[in-house]
């Protein structure tokens, strides 16, 4: 089940026109072309990860997931939230990761506070991606001003911009010409401008852990969520993208209702296809399910 949100206010046309005077390439025709490099999927920066090239789980990453789990434990009283605080401590020591006071002010509770509301909506500022491959700086960039705000890296002090994102120090999208998933390219970015390496990557969810994360990185951790999409030519999709071609690309969850059930999405390629909205909503076990299994999420 979708449910759709915010439209674009602003025609492709004017955005792709506005985004060549900004010394962007403005937004990629879909209809009688190949995706960009050639690349399969690769209509807006993202790609399709064949099976053979799937990534494997991290070691942070399987220990993450691990703390998602007796986080879901603790709310349903399986574990005390003293014995899920403590797994928090040791995983956030590990891997030398803090809760600042701004971030648990952010979360509304304690760092190690084991509850999430049964909705939650982050303040998002949405923007439309500056060049046709650039799903994922513009997503990287929504999901860096939900949770520091306008900073510059914190790995080599460069302005906050989709640009910069791209560039070889961060993604390395603009030599790459996408942020594929397999090269991992995005969390790296994302976590050297940020200055800590949160983010981790979990490729082909299951829909039960995807609505688990929902509920502990947005509810529990302030945190958005970064999902690599794949939507088949002739397949369903989502969001009002072009119905005859296979799309790779990246956008951003920044909230939830009813529980995780249903996850709020924030949309990049505004500035690729017209009708495309802003954000829209989506059944989150579906949308796991449907468009998560050939890529995957970052938490």
């Amino acid at each position: 089940m979708k449910l759709h949100g915010i439209r674009s206010g602003v025609t492709v046309a004017l955005c792709a026109a506005l985004l060549v005077a900004a010394g962007g390439t403005g937004a990629q025709a879909a209809d009688g072309e190949q995706p960009y490099g050639g690349i399969e999927g690769n209509w807006t920066g993202g790609d399709v990860t064949a099976p053979e090239r799937q990534i494997e789980l991290s070691e942070q990453a399987k220990e993450k997931i691990a703390l998602t789990e007796a986080w879901v434990q603790a709310q349903d009283g399986k574990i005390s939230q003293d014995a899920f605080a403590k797994k928090e401590s040791q995983f956030l020591t590990k891997y030398n990761l803090t809760h600042t006071a701004a971030q648990k002010k952010a979360a509304g509770a304690s760092a190690s506070a084991a509850a999430a509301p049964s909705s939650r909506v982050l303040g998002v500022t949405h923007y439309a991606q500056a060049r046709n491959y650039y799903c994922g700086p513009a997503t990287g960039a929504m999901m860096i001003k939900m949770i520091d705000g306008f900073i510059r890296s914190r790995h080599n002090n460069d302005a906050f911009s989709q640009e910069n994102l791209a560039n070889s120090a961060h993604m390395d999208t603009n030599a790459r010409g996408l942020t594929d998933w397999s090269s991992k390219k995005f969390v790296f970015g994302l976590n050297r401008w940020r200055g800590e390496s949160y983010y981790v990557q979990v490729p082909s969810p299951s829909p039960d852990n995807a609505v688990n994360t929902m509920m502990h990185s947005i509810g529990g951790n302030a945190k958005p969520i970064a999902a690599d999409t794949v939507e088949f030519k002739g397949g369903r999709k989502y969001n009002n993208h072009p119905d005859h071609l296979t799309i790779g690309h990246w956008i951003a969850a920044y909230g939830y209702h009813t529980d995780g059930r249903y996850g709020k999405w924030v949309d990049p390629a505004t500035s690729v296809w017209p009708g495309v909205y802003k954000s829209f909503e989506y059944n989150t076990r579906d949308f796991t399910a449907t468009f998560l299994q050939s890529n995957g999420y970052a938490y």
